[in-house]
This record gives structure tokens, sequence and C-alpha cells, in this order.
């Protein structure tokens, strides 16, 4: 099918337009680098560059048409200019894949914690209930034809990647779409022109606040997916707001649409509620209690936060038709997220995890889990990513001090800031609440070298927690991607070094 510019346009705000707008399009590129012969390049501005600055770069590559801000570049193809060019990306994504979000049932989910999880578990309960399926979240894309990694290095992958795979999945019989959605996505309008359906709220803790300034900007960034369920065409299921009953910022996010919302938590006034009936590190057991009735769930997952995340996926599978005995199936199957909680297993006489927790509420939550079942010593290995609100060093500190014996201070991911700084702001914290270098905790700047450290410190009994990058296969330190997955160098610790049960001697790697 032939599809030309000025189609493309009818949605799009347009401040002037220069040039033959019945120029065939094949299709939306935001990235120079990549532009292939007859696409549209929208030019964005960003935080550190201007896509404007790239526009001859993208025609020398066959760009058939430039969308961009004012002024207007000198251009031998058709100039769109357009008052905010991410909206107009958005906008023309959407449009040249034939609006996808219109025919599926979209879920987006957001919050500062468990996204992922609970995205991934909305999937899993709708395709127990027979209902096709796909996903997009931080570590994995599924259109239906199995998953993938998401290589986008983004939650919430860029417009024309998402509105790709929302094609992709109307394409291959997808029915619904679970998608998790960031912040930064929704201040960026990178889902913007998705219809969604239903929107689940699981929590509000201080992140980010380098980019939104504020934790009030940083909720209304949040809010902004719930405002859009008032947006769109009417579909078939109708629209829902599903939010965590015990984080205080609910009735704010609540108050951004003014569709029905159901509740969840575990009080006793949320309309998805849950009693824990056995936890373990191998899973947890809970009773359901909500409005299609009652349901033991038996999970894989461990922890409170868990059943949290559990909640809000029933509430949201259920509104686009999923019963409690699809969720009760779901969760015998569903083996867990790549990274949230993943053992390393060697054979070794202590347990090791991996974890996601980066920030203070999760990594909190994830120690008060691990605590009640560890016999030995609760060992943690953290730090905190550049870009990220320095405040939270200091509660991270509290988070550990507070939970764990011992903790071994690293790098993790301080992108363009000095990772030697971070891990000394965490030790100074960590010294201020009483813990003793050398001691009780180390600092050991490069994480490949604190891994073999906090793994060799084990001994039978204990528990270590690789925490903060989960899954993430490259870390960056000064600007320049370096392969880095903590699951594998814990693995290659287990199996080629002897255990160091004592005596052990930081290398305070700088």
């Amino acid at each position: 099918m032939i599809i030309v510019l000025a189609d493309l346009l009818q949605d799009v705000t347009i401040t002037t337009a220069y040039g033959d707008l019945s120029v065939e399009v094949t299709g939306i590129a935001d990235d120079s680098r990549i532009v292939r012969p007859g696409e549209v390049f929208v030019a964005c501005t960003g935080h550190t560059t201007d896509g404007r600055h790239f526009i001859a770069d993208a025609i020398a590559r066959g760009a058939a048409a430039i969308v961009c801000e004012p002024p207007a570049p000198s251009a031998a193809v058709p100039v769109v200019l357009v008052p905010n060019a991410r909206r107009a990306l958005a906008e023309l994504s959407a449009a040249f894949y034939g609006h996808p979000s219109r025919h599926l049932g979209l879920i987006g989910v957001t919050g500062t914690d468990g996204k992922t999880t609970t995205t991934h578990l909305i999937a899993a309960i709708l395709r127990a209930a027979g209902i096709p399926t796909g996903l997009i979240t931080t570590v994995a894309i599924n259109v239906g034809g199995g998953e993938r990694q998401n290589q986008t290095l983004l939650t919430t992958p860029p417009a024309p990647v998402l509105q790709h795979s929302l094609a992709e999945m109307r394409t291959a019989g997808m029915s619904a779409a679970a998608v998790e959605v960031s912040s930064h996505a929704l201040e960026t309008w990178r889902v913007h022109g998705c219809v969604f359906d239903c929107a689940v709220f699981t929590n509000l803790d201080p992140e980010h606040l380098d980019f939104h300034g504020s934790l009030v900007a940083y909720r209304a960034a949040k809010a902004k997916l719930f405002a859009m369920l008032d947006q769109g065409p009417a579909k078939q299921w109708g629209r829902l707001a599903v939010v965590n009953a015990d984080d205080p910022h609910s009735p704010a996010i609540r108050a951004a649409c003014s569709v029905p919302a159901v509740s969840y938590g575990l009080g006793s006034t949320a309309d998805y509620r849950a009693e824990i009936q056995r936890s373990t590190l191998d899973g947890t057991v809970f009773r359901v209690v909500g409005p299609p009735g009652e349901a033991v769930i038996t999970t894989h997952l461990g922890g409170r936060h868990n059943v949290l995340n559990w909640l809000g996926a029933i509430a949201a599978a259920h509104h686009l038709g999923a019963s409690l005995e699809d969720a009760h199936r779901a969760g015998l199957e569903f083996p867990g997220v790549p990274g949230r909680l993943e053992p390393v297993r060697c054979g070794q006489p202590f347990h090791v995890f991996v974890d996601f927790a980066h920030t203070p509420q999760a990594l909190a939550a994830t120690l008060e889990f691990l605590r009640p079942h560890v016999r030995g010593r609760l060992i943690v290995l953290f730090g905190q990513a550049g870009r990220r609100d320095r405040r939270n060093r200091a509660r991270m500190a509290a988070a550990v001090a507070s939970r764990a014996d011992l903790a071994v201070v690293t790098s993790d991911d301080p992108y363009d800031e000095d990772p030697c700084a971070i891990v000394d702001d965490i030790g100074r914290a960590l010294q201020e609440l009483g813990w003793r270098e050398e001691e009780k905790f180390w600092r050991i700047v490069d994480r490949r070298t604190a891994i073999a450290f906090a793994v060799e410190l084990a001994r039978a009994g204990d528990c270590v927690l690789l925490a903060g990058r989960g899954p993430e296969e490259t870390t960056v330190i000064h600007g320049i991607r370096i392969p880095l997955v903590d699951a594998d160098v814990a693995r290659e610790v287990l199996e080629s070094r002897p255990w160091v049960h004592a005596g052990a001697q930081s290398p305070r790697a700088r």
C-alpha cells in the first residue's frame, strides 16, 4: 500500500509546510544514522542533542521529507514545521502503522517499582485465559512469535518502534497488549497516539528527579498515563484505572482521569486484596479477594511486593476478560522475570540472587523478603546509577543498614558521573549510620571485582544479593558502554574459584 506524507499529516498540528506533500513515505525515523531511503526524518530536540543538526545527514541517507520545529532548514525535500517534534513523531508513527492500538485491548503499567513484573504478569494471566497478548517491557518484547530482548535500552521504546511493535501484534492476531510505560516516555510523548483501555499504577518513590525536577513533577508525569484513559475512540472493553491503595500517591494519580477505578492492596479497604498464606525463597501462596470472587494463587515469585504486583495484574487482566481461575493457572506456569530475584545456582552452600532493585523502596522490599529466610548473613552488593536523585544514596544506605549484615558498595551504571564519587557518598552514609568500613562494608568501585569479593565473602547459610542491575547486559562508565551481566560474573566466580570463608582482603579497586 502506498502511503503519502499528506495522509500522515492529517492528525498532526502543523505550523508551516514546504514542498510536495504527496511524496511517498516508506517509514518514520528519529535517528539520522538509521534513516533509510523514503523515510520521514523527524528531527527532535533533546536534553543533550538537537536532531536539527543532523538533517543534512538524514537527507544524504535518502530521507523523503523532514519534520522539525522552527526554524526551517534549507533542504531539497519537503519540510514540515511543527510546534512539538516529539509529539509529531508519535502521531506520524501511529498513523503510518495504521493506529494499531485502536484495535488492541491495551493495558499500560506505570510507577517507580514493579512495572516490569506487573506487565509480565498481566500478559501471563491473559494468555492463560486464552487471550493472545503481546508484551513490551524493559527486558522483553513479544509481538506473537516469542519473547525477544528489548534492544532499545529504554523501558518504553521510541514511538516508531512502539507503534511498529503494536502493528506486528495486530498482524500476528494478538487481541491485547501489556506495555510498561515509564515517566520519561510519558514526558517525551513516546506513547502519545496510543489508546489505552486500562492503566495500572504500582507506587511512587523519589526517582529520576534529575529529569523531572521534583517529586510533584515526577508524579504528574506518571499521571499522564491515566489522563490518556479519557482520550481516543471507544473500544469494546471500556476504560478502567487500577491504583495501589497502599501508596499515598494513588489519589492524585486516580484524579487524573474520569473513568471508573478499582484499588488493590494488602489492606482491608482495597477492592482487590490478599492474605499471604505461605512465603518462601521458592515462592508465595496467597488468597486473593476481589470483585470477581476469591482464589488461592501459588506463584514462584516471593515477597510482599510481588503479591502487590499480582493484585494489580489480576485487576487489569480481569478488565479484559480474565478470571481468577486464569490467574491461578498463570501463577503455576509463570517462571518469573529475568533479573528479578533471579537465583544463581552452581552447587554452592549459600544463596546468590540477582535483582533489579535500584531504588530505596525496592531495595528495602527485597531485603525484607530475604531476611527471614536467611540462616546466616545477608550480604548486599549495591550502588546507585548516575543521573539519579543524589539524596537516594543515603536512603539506599539506610535501607541496607537496617536490614543486612554486610555490604559491598560498588559502581552501578554511573553514566557520565564519577563512579568513585557515588561510591564514596554511599560509604559516608553507611559510616554515619554506624557501619565500620572493612568490618561491615567495603568500597570496591569495579563491579566485576566487587561481585567476586561479595561471593567469596559468603559461607554456608549466607545469602548474597547483587542488587541494582538485574538482567542488564552492559554498564555505562564515562559514556562508554561496557559488557557486564551480574549473573554471568557471579556464575564464573562460583564455578572457578574456591570459597573464601574468612579473612577476605578488599581489593578497594579505584
